[in-house]
């Protein structure tokens, strides 16, 4: 697993894509990553392509993908919303 992405920056992400992506159906879009939630949100995913990252209550983490250039790919758009000033809301 990346080092630099922790459950937290998943988080971010996720959070990320939901406030300013496109809703599709029971997913939200930005660029080429989804994410999704349970009926309850206590378990979010994140998708890109054959990479699924799971994030479960209590800070539980699961990532799956067959191509680790697809995991890299993913992590590379991750870290960019990450840094990205309109995906960060101060509080």
């Amino acid at each position: 697993m990346d080092n630099r992405l922790t459950t937290k920056e998943f988080l971010r992400v996720f959070d990320c894509i939901r406030s300013t992506g496109d809703r599709l159906n029971n997913k939200y879009l930005l660029g080429e990553v989804y994410t999704w939630h349970d009926y309850d949100g206590y378990t979010c995913w994140l998708g890109y392509r054959d990479v699924t990252v799971t994030l479960m209550f209590h800070g539980s983490l699961k990532i799956e993908f067959e191509k680790s250039s697809n995991y890299s790919d993913f992590t590379k758009q991750c870290l960019a919303m990450i840094t990205a000033n309109h995906c960060d809301r101060e509080s």
